[in-house]
Protein backbone atom coordinates (compact mmCIF):
# COMPACT_ATOMS: atom_id res chain seq x y z
CA UNK A 1 0.00 0.00 0.00
CA UNK A 2 3.13 2.25 0.46
CA UNK A 3 4.00 1.58 -2.83
CA UNK A 4 0.29 2.74 -4.27
CA UNK A 5 0.16 5.91 -1.89
CA UNK A 6 3.72 7.12 -3.05
CA UNK A 7 3.07 6.15 -6.97
CA UNK A 8 -0.42 8.22 -6.47
CA UNK A 9 1.43 11.03 -4.57
CA UNK A 10 3.81 11.28 -7.84
CA UNK A 11 0.86 11.02 -10.46
CA UNK A 12 -0.59 14.08 -8.70
CA UNK A 13 2.89 15.87 -8.33
CA UNK A 14 2.92 15.14 -12.12
CA UNK A 15 -0.56 16.70 -12.86
CA UNK A 16 0.20 19.86 -10.88
CA UNK A 17 3.40 20.05 -12.81
CA UNK A 18 1.52 19.97 -16.03
CA UNK A 19 -1.50 21.97 -15.04
CA UNK A 20 1.62 24.64 -14.41
CA UNK A 21 3.16 24.19 -17.13
CA UNK A 22 0.32 24.12 -20.06
CA UNK A 23 -0.54 27.13 -18.47
CA UNK A 24 3.02 29.13 -18.74
CA UNK A 25 2.86 32.12 -20.70
CA UNK A 26 6.28 31.24 -22.15
CA UNK A 27 4.38 28.48 -24.38
CA UNK A 28 2.23 31.31 -26.19
CA UNK A 29 5.07 33.81 -26.51
CA UNK A 30 7.73 31.52 -27.71
CA UNK A 31 10.24 31.64 -25.05
CA UNK A 32 12.25 28.85 -24.86
CA UNK A 33 14.68 29.47 -22.66
CA UNK A 34 12.36 31.25 -20.05
CA UNK A 35 10.20 27.60 -20.32
CA UNK A 36 12.94 25.49 -20.24
CA UNK A 37 14.46 27.04 -16.72
CA UNK A 38 10.73 26.69 -15.17
CA UNK A 39 10.46 22.98 -16.40
CA UNK A 40 13.61 22.02 -15.03
CA UNK A 41 13.33 23.44 -11.90
CA UNK A 42 9.98 22.57 -10.90
CA UNK A 43 10.41 18.43 -11.91
CA UNK A 44 13.80 18.62 -10.13
CA UNK A 45 11.86 20.17 -6.89
CA UNK A 46 8.90 18.72 -6.75
CA UNK A 47 10.28 14.57 -8.40
CA UNK A 48 13.13 14.96 -6.17
CA UNK A 49 15.33 14.76 -9.20
CA UNK A 50 19.09 15.82 -9.13
CA UNK A 51 19.63 16.66 -12.61
CA UNK A 52 16.44 17.50 -14.99
CA UNK A 53 18.09 19.46 -18.77
CA UNK A 54 16.80 20.25 -21.92
CA UNK A 55 18.86 19.75 -24.95
CA UNK A 56 18.03 21.15 -28.48
CA UNK A 57 19.55 19.91 -31.92
CA UNK A 58 21.35 22.59 -33.89
CA UNK A 59 19.73 23.08 -37.30
CA UNK A 60 22.03 20.62 -39.29
CA UNK A 61 20.62 18.03 -36.41
CA UNK A 62 24.40 16.90 -35.76
CA UNK A 63 25.02 18.58 -32.33
CA UNK A 64 22.62 18.71 -28.64
CA UNK A 65 22.91 22.00 -27.15
CA UNK A 66 21.80 22.05 -23.23
CA UNK A 67 19.56 24.87 -22.77
CA UNK A 68 19.22 24.36 -18.96
CA UNK A 69 20.00 21.68 -16.45
CA UNK A 70 18.82 22.09 -12.76
CA UNK A 71 20.92 21.16 -10.48
CA UNK A 72 18.60 20.26 -7.42
CA UNK A 73 21.69 19.59 -4.29
CA UNK A 74 23.58 23.27 -5.93
CA UNK A 75 19.86 25.18 -6.43
CA UNK A 76 21.16 26.61 -9.44
CA UNK A 77 21.32 26.67 -13.57
CA UNK A 78 23.74 25.49 -15.99
CA UNK A 79 23.44 25.57 -19.83
CA UNK A 80 26.01 25.42 -22.66
CA UNK A 81 27.26 21.98 -22.74
CA UNK A 82 27.46 20.76 -26.46
CA UNK A 83 27.11 16.87 -27.24
CA UNK A 84 28.09 16.00 -30.62
CA UNK A 85 26.97 13.16 -33.41
CA UNK A 86 30.79 12.67 -34.10
CA UNK A 87 31.64 11.68 -30.78
CA UNK A 88 28.42 9.79 -29.63
CA UNK A 89 26.82 8.57 -33.23
CA UNK A 90 25.66 5.30 -31.98
CA UNK A 91 23.69 7.13 -28.96
CA UNK A 92 22.25 9.83 -31.65
CA UNK A 93 21.36 6.92 -33.44
CA UNK A 94 19.01 6.05 -30.66
CA UNK A 95 17.46 9.42 -30.01
CA UNK A 96 16.38 9.34 -34.05
CA UNK A 97 14.51 6.09 -33.93
CA UNK A 98 12.92 5.65 -29.95
CA UNK A 99 10.53 7.72 -28.38
CA UNK A 100 12.40 8.03 -25.15
CA UNK A 101 15.11 6.22 -23.59
CA UNK A 102 15.20 4.68 -20.28
CA UNK A 103 18.20 3.50 -19.02
CA UNK A 104 17.56 2.60 -15.54
CA UNK A 105 21.02 1.24 -15.42
CA UNK A 106 23.09 3.53 -17.86
CA UNK A 107 26.34 1.85 -17.31
CA UNK A 108 25.23 -1.28 -18.87
CA UNK A 109 22.33 -0.32 -21.42
CA UNK A 110 23.66 -0.18 -24.93
CA UNK A 111 21.71 2.89 -25.43
CA UNK A 112 23.83 5.27 -22.96
CA UNK A 113 27.38 3.14 -22.84
CA UNK A 114 28.96 5.93 -25.15
CA UNK A 115 28.41 8.74 -22.11
CA UNK A 116 29.95 6.58 -19.47
CA UNK A 117 33.53 8.02 -19.35
CA UNK A 118 32.71 11.39 -20.86
CA UNK A 119 29.29 12.48 -18.88
CA UNK A 120 27.95 9.89 -16.45
CA UNK A 121 31.05 9.27 -14.12
CA UNK A 122 31.96 12.91 -13.79
CA UNK A 123 28.26 13.68 -12.88
CA UNK A 124 27.56 10.55 -10.67
CA UNK A 125 24.64 9.56 -12.66
CA UNK A 126 23.00 6.27 -11.94
CA UNK A 127 19.55 6.54 -13.97
CA UNK A 128 18.84 8.22 -17.41
CA UNK A 129 15.48 8.79 -19.00
CA UNK A 130 15.67 10.61 -22.07
CA UNK A 131 12.11 11.90 -23.73
CA UNK A 132 12.84 12.28 -27.27
CA UNK A 133 11.17 15.88 -28.43
CA UNK A 134 9.17 15.83 -32.28
CA UNK A 135 7.41 18.18 -33.89
CA UNK A 136 5.23 16.10 -36.34
CA UNK A 137 8.15 14.48 -37.96
CA UNK A 138 10.70 16.72 -36.71
CA UNK A 139 13.53 15.84 -34.29
CA UNK A 140 13.62 19.00 -31.77
CA UNK A 141 15.89 17.43 -28.73
CA UNK A 142 15.21 16.01 -25.54
CA UNK A 143 14.21 16.44 -22.03
CA UNK A 144 16.58 14.60 -19.46
CA UNK A 145 15.46 13.01 -15.76
CA UNK A 146 18.82 12.03 -14.27
CA UNK A 147 19.39 11.13 -10.80
CA UNK A 148 22.16 10.84 -8.97
CA UNK A 149 23.88 8.95 -6.40
CA UNK A 150 20.77 6.46 -6.02
CA UNK A 151 19.41 3.59 -8.31
CA UNK A 152 16.11 4.16 -9.75
CA UNK A 153 13.68 1.99 -11.81
CA UNK A 154 11.83 4.15 -14.51
CA UNK A 155 7.78 4.19 -14.22
CA UNK A 156 5.70 3.93 -17.39
CA UNK A 157 3.99 7.24 -15.36
CA UNK A 158 7.25 9.06 -15.04
CA UNK A 159 7.90 8.02 -18.85
CA UNK A 160 4.52 9.38 -20.07
CA UNK A 161 4.80 12.18 -17.98
CA UNK A 162 8.66 13.08 -19.55
CA UNK A 163 7.19 12.64 -22.54
CA UNK A 164 3.85 15.07 -22.24
CA UNK A 165 6.61 18.02 -20.98
CA UNK A 166 8.04 17.62 -24.26
CA UNK A 167 4.84 17.97 -26.16
CA UNK A 168 4.52 21.21 -24.18
CA UNK A 169 8.05 22.27 -25.22
CA UNK A 170 7.65 21.04 -28.98
CA UNK A 171 4.49 23.39 -29.36
CA UNK A 172 6.50 26.33 -27.35
CA UNK A 173 9.01 25.79 -30.14
CA UNK A 174 6.24 26.06 -32.63
CA UNK A 175 5.03 29.21 -31.39
CA UNK A 176 8.55 30.63 -31.16
CA UNK A 177 8.97 29.72 -34.90
CA UNK A 178 5.30 31.05 -35.91
CA UNK A 179 5.74 34.66 -33.81
CA UNK A 180 9.09 34.92 -35.78
CA UNK A 181 7.45 34.40 -38.89
CA UNK A 182 4.83 36.72 -37.92
CA UNK A 183 6.95 39.45 -37.15
CA UNK A 184 8.88 38.71 -40.41
CA UNK A 185 5.33 39.11 -41.84
CA UNK A 186 4.83 42.45 -40.27
CA UNK A 187 7.91 44.04 -41.28
CA UNK A 188 6.99 42.62 -45.04
CA UNK A 189 3.75 44.60 -44.64
CA UNK A 190 5.55 48.03 -43.08
CA UNK A 191 8.14 47.75 -46.46
CA UNK A 192 5.27 47.27 -48.68
CA UNK A 193 3.59 50.15 -47.23
CA UNK A 194 6.79 52.29 -47.60
CA UNK A 195 6.71 51.38 -51.07
CA UNK A 196 3.22 51.79 -51.95
CA UNK A 197 3.36 55.51 -50.78
CA UNK A 198 6.59 55.81 -52.33
CA UNK A 199 5.18 54.83 -55.77
CA UNK A 200 2.80 57.64 -56.42
CA UNK A 201 5.55 59.96 -55.96
CA UNK A 202 8.32 58.28 -58.25
CA UNK A 203 5.95 57.20 -61.10
CA UNK A 204 7.42 59.39 -63.24
CA UNK A 205 11.14 58.63 -62.97
CA UNK A 206 10.76 54.70 -61.97
CA UNK A 207 8.33 53.80 -65.73
CA UNK A 208 11.74 52.47 -67.09
CA UNK A 209 11.88 49.97 -64.14
CA UNK A 210 8.21 49.26 -63.45
CA UNK A 211 7.94 45.96 -64.88
CA UNK A 212 11.12 44.62 -63.16
CA UNK A 213 9.05 45.99 -59.58
CA UNK A 214 6.22 44.66 -60.75
CA UNK A 215 7.89 41.44 -60.82
CA UNK A 216 9.62 41.62 -57.43
CA UNK A 217 6.01 42.88 -55.60
CA UNK A 218 4.90 39.35 -57.71
CA UNK A 219 7.47 37.26 -55.91
CA UNK A 220 7.16 39.27 -53.00
CA UNK A 221 2.97 38.76 -52.56
CA UNK A 222 3.41 34.74 -53.26
CA UNK A 223 5.87 34.46 -50.53
CA UNK A 224 3.44 36.32 -48.40
CA UNK A 225 0.69 34.51 -49.40
CA UNK A 226 2.42 31.24 -48.26
CA UNK A 227 3.64 32.29 -45.00
CA UNK A 228 -0.08 33.11 -44.07
CA UNK A 229 -0.74 29.77 -45.12
CA UNK A 230 1.82 28.25 -43.14
CA UNK A 231 0.77 30.28 -39.95
CA UNK A 232 -2.83 28.98 -40.03
CA UNK A 233 -1.51 25.60 -40.29
CA UNK A 234 1.36 25.83 -37.58
CA UNK A 235 -1.89 27.91 -35.70
CA UNK A 236 -4.39 24.78 -36.25
CA UNK A 237 -1.94 22.14 -35.51
CA UNK A 238 -0.50 23.95 -32.29
CA UNK A 239 -4.29 24.02 -31.28
CA UNK A 240 -4.68 20.40 -32.18
CA UNK A 241 -2.50 18.85 -30.64
CA UNK A 242 -2.98 21.09 -27.24
CA UNK A 243 -6.31 19.64 -27.17
CA UNK A 244 -5.29 16.29 -27.33
CA UNK A 245 -2.90 16.51 -25.01
CA UNK A 246 -5.73 18.20 -22.80
CA UNK A 247 -7.99 15.29 -23.39
CA UNK A 248 -5.77 12.52 -23.32
CA UNK A 249 -4.63 13.94 -19.80
CA UNK A 250 -7.97 13.99 -18.74
CA UNK A 251 -9.25 10.69 -19.85
CA UNK A 252 -6.13 9.29 -18.53
CA UNK A 253 -6.80 10.59 -14.75
CA UNK A 254 -10.15 8.51 -14.32
CA UNK A 255 -8.41 5.64 -16.00
CA UNK A 256 -5.72 5.47 -13.46
CA UNK A 257 -8.23 5.96 -10.39
CA UNK A 258 -10.51 2.46 -12.13
CA UNK A 259 -7.28 0.54 -12.35
CA UNK A 260 -6.26 1.04 -9.10
CA UNK A 261 -9.77 1.04 -7.18
CA UNK A 262 -10.14 -2.16 -9.03
CA UNK A 263 -6.91 -3.69 -8.16
CA UNK A 264 -7.95 -2.60 -4.09
CA UNK A 265 -11.24 -4.29 -4.97
CA UNK A 266 -9.49 -7.73 -5.60
CA UNK A 267 -7.14 -7.60 -2.81
CA UNK A 268 -10.09 -6.37 -0.41
CA UNK A 269 -12.41 -9.24 -1.48
CA UNK A 270 -10.14 -12.48 -1.85
CA UNK A 271 -6.80 -11.64 -0.47
CA UNK A 272 -7.83 -9.94 3.04
CA UNK A 273 -8.15 -11.99 6.11
CA UNK A 274 -11.14 -9.82 7.36
CA UNK A 275 -12.65 -9.60 4.11
CA UNK A 276 -16.47 -10.90 4.05
CA UNK A 277 -15.87 -13.87 1.91
CA UNK A 278 -13.24 -15.14 4.00
CA UNK A 279 -15.95 -14.24 6.93
CA UNK A 280 -18.21 -16.40 5.48
CA UNK A 281 -16.13 -19.39 3.81
CA UNK A 282 -15.16 -19.85 7.69
CA UNK A 283 -18.80 -20.05 8.83
CA UNK A 284 -19.57 -22.10 6.07
CA UNK A 285 -16.74 -24.52 6.38
CA UNK A 286 -15.01 -24.52 9.87
CA UNK A 287 -12.59 -27.33 8.52
CA UNK A 288 -9.33 -25.77 7.58
CA UNK A 289 -9.18 -28.79 5.34
CA UNK A 290 -12.10 -28.14 3.33
CA UNK A 291 -11.10 -24.25 3.40
CA UNK A 292 -8.08 -25.26 1.48
CA UNK A 293 -9.91 -27.39 -0.70
CA UNK A 294 -12.48 -24.44 -1.53
CA UNK A 295 -9.59 -22.10 -2.15
CA UNK A 296 -8.03 -24.40 -4.79
CA UNK A 297 -11.34 -24.94 -6.28
CA UNK A 298 -11.88 -21.63 -6.48
CA UNK A 299 -7.93 -20.82 -8.10
CA UNK A 300 -8.98 -23.62 -10.49
CA UNK A 301 -12.17 -21.79 -11.62
CA UNK A 302 -10.10 -18.57 -12.11
CA UNK A 303 -7.90 -20.12 -14.26
CA UNK A 304 -10.13 -20.94 -16.71
CA UNK A 305 -10.56 -19.19 -20.24
CA UNK A 306 -12.79 -21.42 -22.67
CA UNK A 307 -14.38 -20.54 -25.17
CA UNK A 308 -17.70 -22.48 -25.63
CA UNK A 309 -20.06 -23.29 -28.35
CA UNK A 310 -23.63 -23.81 -27.92
CA UNK A 311 -23.29 -27.70 -27.94
CA UNK A 312 -20.99 -27.67 -25.16
CA UNK A 313 -22.56 -25.60 -23.10
CA UNK A 314 -25.79 -27.43 -23.39
CA UNK A 315 -23.94 -30.58 -22.67
CA UNK A 316 -22.24 -29.28 -19.85
CA UNK A 317 -25.76 -27.43 -18.87
CA UNK A 318 -27.55 -31.16 -18.83
CA UNK A 319 -24.78 -33.11 -16.56
CA UNK A 320 -24.48 -30.24 -14.07
CA UNK A 321 -28.63 -30.39 -13.63
CA UNK A 322 -28.47 -33.94 -13.07
CA UNK A 323 -25.45 -33.39 -10.64
CA UNK A 324 -27.14 -30.50 -8.80
CA UNK A 325 -30.64 -32.53 -8.98
CA UNK A 326 -28.79 -35.31 -7.00
CA UNK A 327 -28.02 -32.39 -4.12
CA UNK A 328 -31.32 -31.27 -4.11
CA UNK A 329 -30.31 -27.98 -5.76
CA UNK A 330 -32.55 -26.19 -8.12
CA UNK A 331 -31.56 -27.10 -11.97
CA UNK A 332 -31.65 -23.86 -13.05
CA UNK A 333 -28.37 -22.57 -11.04
CA UNK A 334 -26.23 -24.56 -13.76
CA UNK A 335 -26.82 -21.50 -15.72
CA UNK A 336 -24.44 -19.76 -12.70
CA UNK A 337 -22.18 -22.11 -12.78
CA UNK A 338 -21.57 -22.09 -16.19
CA UNK A 339 -20.60 -18.77 -16.56
CA UNK A 340 -18.36 -19.59 -13.61
CA UNK A 341 -16.61 -22.18 -15.40
CA UNK A 342 -17.87 -24.90 -13.86
CA UNK A 343 -18.16 -28.43 -15.75
CA UNK A 344 -19.21 -31.79 -14.08
CA UNK A 345 -15.21 -32.68 -14.03
CA UNK A 346 -14.66 -30.09 -11.76
CA UNK A 347 -17.81 -30.48 -9.32
CA UNK A 348 -16.64 -34.67 -9.44
CA UNK A 349 -12.77 -33.53 -8.72
CA UNK A 350 -13.80 -31.64 -5.52
CA UNK A 351 -16.65 -33.94 -4.13
CA UNK A 352 -15.05 -33.98 -1.05
CA UNK A 353 -15.84 -30.22 -0.75
CA UNK A 354 -19.65 -30.68 -0.90
CA UNK A 355 -19.75 -33.75 1.67
CA UNK A 356 -21.45 -33.03 5.02
CA UNK A 357 -21.99 -29.22 4.24
CA UNK A 358 -24.45 -27.18 2.91
CA UNK A 359 -23.83 -27.74 -0.66
CA UNK A 360 -26.08 -24.39 -2.14
CA UNK A 361 -24.56 -22.27 -0.28
CA UNK A 362 -21.24 -23.65 -1.00
CA UNK A 363 -21.98 -23.72 -4.89
CA UNK A 364 -23.40 -20.24 -4.57
CA UNK A 365 -20.18 -19.04 -2.51
CA UNK A 366 -18.19 -20.30 -5.14
CA UNK A 367 -19.93 -18.85 -8.22
CA UNK A 368 -20.73 -15.27 -6.51
CA UNK A 369 -16.75 -15.40 -6.06
CA UNK A 370 -15.89 -15.99 -9.58
CA UNK A 371 -18.72 -13.76 -10.73
CA UNK A 372 -16.92 -11.43 -9.06
CA UNK A 373 -13.40 -12.05 -10.29
CA UNK A 374 -14.63 -11.75 -13.82
CA UNK A 375 -16.33 -8.97 -13.58
CA UNK A 376 -12.90 -7.07 -11.56
CA UNK A 377 -10.67 -8.67 -14.54
CA UNK A 378 -13.26 -6.95 -16.87
CA UNK A 379 -12.99 -3.72 -15.67
CA UNK A 380 -8.99 -4.12 -15.69
CA UNK A 381 -9.31 -5.45 -19.64
CA UNK A 382 -11.38 -1.96 -20.56
CA UNK A 383 -8.95 0.36 -18.86
CA UNK A 384 -6.12 -1.05 -20.54
CA UNK A 385 -8.15 -0.58 -24.06
CA UNK A 386 -9.00 2.78 -23.08
CA UNK A 387 -5.11 3.60 -22.15
CA UNK A 388 -4.21 2.04 -25.75
CA UNK A 389 -6.80 4.43 -27.24
CA UNK A 390 -5.93 7.82 -25.58
CA UNK A 391 -2.35 7.11 -26.83
CA UNK A 392 -3.30 6.22 -29.85
CA UNK A 393 -5.00 9.03 -30.08
CA UNK A 394 -2.46 11.22 -29.17
CA UNK A 395 0.12 9.40 -31.93
CA UNK A 396 -2.75 10.35 -34.75
CA UNK A 397 -2.55 14.15 -33.99
CA UNK A 398 1.09 14.06 -33.96
CA UNK A 399 0.56 12.07 -37.34
CA UNK A 400 2.78 9.16 -36.32
CA UNK A 401 2.99 6.16 -38.45
CA UNK A 402 2.13 2.42 -36.22
CA UNK A 403 4.29 0.14 -35.44
CA UNK A 404 5.13 -2.72 -38.12
CA UNK A 405 2.82 -5.70 -38.25
CA UNK A 406 2.78 -8.87 -35.95
CA UNK A 407 1.52 -11.81 -35.90
CA UNK A 408 -2.05 -11.65 -34.48
CA UNK A 409 -4.41 -14.63 -33.44
CA UNK A 410 -7.72 -13.30 -35.08
CA UNK A 411 -9.64 -15.75 -32.94
CA UNK A 412 -8.53 -14.05 -29.81
CA UNK A 413 -8.90 -10.62 -30.90
CA UNK A 414 -12.12 -11.32 -31.32
CA UNK A 415 -12.33 -12.24 -28.38
CA UNK A 416 -11.53 -9.34 -26.53
CA UNK A 417 -14.30 -7.76 -28.18
CA UNK A 418 -16.34 -10.41 -27.17
CA UNK A 419 -15.61 -9.78 -23.42
CA UNK A 420 -16.20 -6.22 -23.14
CA UNK A 421 -19.52 -6.95 -24.81
CA UNK A 422 -20.86 -9.79 -22.87
CA UNK A 423 -23.59 -8.19 -20.36
CA UNK A 424 -25.22 -7.83 -24.17
CA UNK A 425 -24.93 -11.22 -24.70
CA UNK A 426 -26.48 -12.64 -21.72
CA UNK A 427 -29.95 -11.22 -21.78
CA UNK A 428 -31.81 -11.47 -25.65
CA UNK A 429 -28.86 -12.27 -28.10
CA UNK A 430 -28.32 -15.42 -28.61
CA UNK A 431 -24.42 -15.54 -29.95
CA UNK A 432 -23.02 -18.38 -31.69
CA UNK A 433 -19.40 -18.98 -32.56
CA UNK A 434 -18.17 -21.23 -34.86
CA UNK A 435 -14.04 -21.19 -35.09
CA UNK A 436 -12.65 -23.12 -37.33
CA UNK A 437 -9.07 -23.28 -37.36
CA UNK A 438 -6.94 -20.55 -39.33
CA UNK A 439 -3.68 -19.58 -39.47
CA UNK A 440 -2.09 -16.49 -37.46
CA UNK A 441 -1.39 -13.32 -39.84
CA UNK A 442 0.43 -10.03 -40.27
CA UNK A 443 -1.50 -6.98 -39.00
CA UNK A 444 -1.70 -4.57 -36.23
CA UNK A 445 -4.02 -5.88 -33.46
CA UNK A 446 -5.63 -2.61 -32.27
CA UNK A 447 -6.58 -1.44 -35.75
CA UNK A 448 -8.64 -5.07 -35.71
CA UNK A 449 -9.99 -4.55 -32.21
CA UNK A 450 -11.02 -1.51 -33.61
CA UNK A 451 -12.24 -3.66 -36.87
CA UNK A 452 -14.16 -5.99 -34.79
CA UNK A 453 -15.51 -3.85 -32.45
CA UNK A 454 -17.56 -1.58 -35.12
CA UNK A 455 -18.88 -4.81 -36.99
CA UNK A 456 -20.40 -6.43 -33.89
CA UNK A 457 -21.75 -3.10 -32.27
CA UNK A 458 -23.43 -2.42 -35.63
CA UNK A 459 -25.35 -5.70 -35.38
CA UNK A 460 -26.40 -5.76 -31.86
CA UNK A 461 -28.00 -2.05 -32.85
CA UNK A 462 -29.20 -3.60 -36.13
CA UNK A 463 -31.21 -6.01 -33.74
CA UNK A 464 -32.28 -3.52 -31.57
CA UNK A 465 -29.99 -6.08 -28.85
CA UNK A 466 -32.59 -9.02 -29.49
CA UNK A 467 -32.03 -11.91 -31.92
CA UNK A 468 -29.44 -14.04 -32.95
CA UNK A 469 -25.56 -13.25 -33.69
CA UNK A 470 -23.08 -15.55 -35.97
CA UNK A 471 -19.26 -15.33 -36.10
CA UNK A 472 -17.64 -17.28 -38.12
CA UNK A 473 -13.49 -18.09 -38.90
CA UNK A 474 -12.60 -19.87 -41.61
CA UNK A 475 -9.88 -20.06 -44.41
CA UNK A 476 -11.07 -18.78 -47.69
CA UNK A 477 -9.28 -18.40 -50.90
CA UNK A 478 -5.74 -18.56 -49.46
CA UNK A 479 -6.93 -15.74 -46.55
CA UNK A 480 -8.60 -15.76 -43.78
CA UNK A 481 -12.25 -15.17 -43.41
CA UNK A 482 -14.26 -13.57 -40.51
CA UNK A 483 -18.17 -13.47 -41.25
CA UNK A 484 -20.15 -11.17 -38.81
CA UNK A 485 -23.89 -12.26 -39.03
CA UNK A 486 -26.62 -10.49 -37.64
CA UNK A 487 -30.73 -11.42 -37.45
CA UNK A 488 -31.55 -7.69 -38.08
CA UNK A 489 -33.98 -6.10 -40.36
CA UNK A 490 -31.49 -5.98 -43.03
CA UNK A 491 -29.79 -3.24 -45.40
CA UNK A 492 -32.08 -1.40 -47.67
CA UNK A 493 -31.44 -1.65 -51.29
CA UNK A 494 -31.19 2.16 -52.15
CA UNK A 495 -28.82 2.38 -49.41
CA UNK A 496 -26.45 -0.47 -49.79
CA UNK A 497 -24.34 1.13 -52.64
CA UNK A 498 -23.06 4.23 -49.83
CA UNK A 499 -22.82 2.36 -46.43
CA UNK A 500 -19.10 2.85 -46.50
CA UNK A 501 -19.05 6.50 -47.69
CA UNK A 502 -17.91 8.72 -44.49
CA UNK A 503 -20.64 10.56 -42.56
CA UNK A 504 -23.47 8.43 -44.17
CA UNK A 505 -25.74 6.88 -41.85
CA UNK A 506 -29.11 5.54 -41.43
CA UNK A 507 -29.44 6.01 -37.86
CA UNK A 508 -31.25 8.48 -36.17
CA UNK A 509 -29.70 11.89 -35.35
CA UNK A 510 -27.09 11.35 -32.02
CA UNK A 511 -26.74 7.96 -32.57
CA UNK A 512 -24.66 7.15 -34.96
CA UNK A 513 -21.49 9.87 -37.49
CA UNK A 514 -21.40 7.82 -40.46
CA UNK A 515 -17.79 7.09 -40.42
CA UNK A 516 -18.22 3.21 -38.63
CA UNK A 517 -18.05 1.28 -41.47
CA UNK A 518 -15.28 3.73 -43.33
CA UNK A 519 -13.03 3.23 -40.65
CA UNK A 520 -13.60 -0.78 -41.30
CA UNK A 521 -13.21 -0.25 -44.80
CA UNK A 522 -10.24 1.66 -44.20
CA UNK A 523 -8.47 -1.15 -41.49
CA UNK A 524 -9.34 -3.83 -44.04
CA UNK A 525 -7.87 -1.81 -47.13
CA UNK A 526 -4.84 -1.32 -45.07
CA UNK A 527 -4.25 -4.53 -44.51
CA UNK A 528 -4.58 -5.27 -48.12
CA UNK A 529 -7.89 -7.21 -47.19
CA UNK A 530 -11.49 -6.91 -48.44
CA UNK A 531 -14.67 -6.59 -46.76
CA UNK A 532 -17.87 -6.81 -48.35
CA UNK A 533 -21.68 -7.70 -47.69
CA UNK A 534 -25.17 -9.67 -47.95
CA UNK A 535 -28.16 -8.37 -46.69
CA UNK A 536 -32.00 -9.54 -46.74
CA UNK A 537 -34.72 -9.09 -43.90
CA UNK A 538 -33.52 -11.02 -41.06
CA UNK A 539 -30.01 -11.92 -42.39
CA UNK A 540 -26.99 -9.93 -43.07
CA UNK A 541 -23.71 -10.88 -43.59
CA UNK A 542 -20.25 -8.54 -43.12
CA UNK A 543 -17.12 -10.56 -44.74
CA UNK A 544 -13.98 -9.71 -44.05
CA UNK A 545 -11.20 -11.11 -46.14
CA UNK A 546 -7.44 -10.95 -44.85
CA UNK A 547 -4.11 -12.13 -46.01
CA UNK A 548 -1.77 -13.80 -43.97
CA UNK A 549 1.13 -12.06 -45.12
CA UNK A 550 1.17 -8.13 -45.73
CA UNK A 551 3.25 -6.79 -48.97
CA UNK A 552 5.83 -4.21 -48.47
Amino acid sequence: MKGLENELNRARAEQRILAEVSSHPAVRSGEIFTFASFITESVSKVLGIERVGVWLFNETKNELHNVDTYLLSEAKHNSGAILKEMEFREEFQYLVKEKYVDASDPYTDPRTKGFVESYLKPNGITAMLDGVIRMGEELIGTLCFEHVGKSHIWEEDEIIFCSQLGDQIALTISNLRKNEIYEALKSREQELRELNESLELQVEERTKNLKNTNAELEVTIKSLKKTQSQLILSEKMASLGQLVAGIAHEINNPIAAIHASAQNLKEALFESEISLFQKELRDLVPSLEKQKLFLSCLEVLKSRVDMVSGKERMRRRKEIESWLKTKNIPESFSYNLIDSGFDLNILQEFEILFQDSDVFALVSLLAEEITVFQSLSIMQLAVERASKMTFALKNFARFEVSSSPVKTNLQENIETVLTLYQNQFKRKVTLIKEYNPIPMVEGYPEELLHLWTNLIYNGLQAMTFSGEMRIRTEVFDEMVRVTVEDSGAGISLEVQERIFEPFFTTKPSGEGSGLGLDICRKIVERHNGRIHFESKPGKTKFFVDLPLFLGT
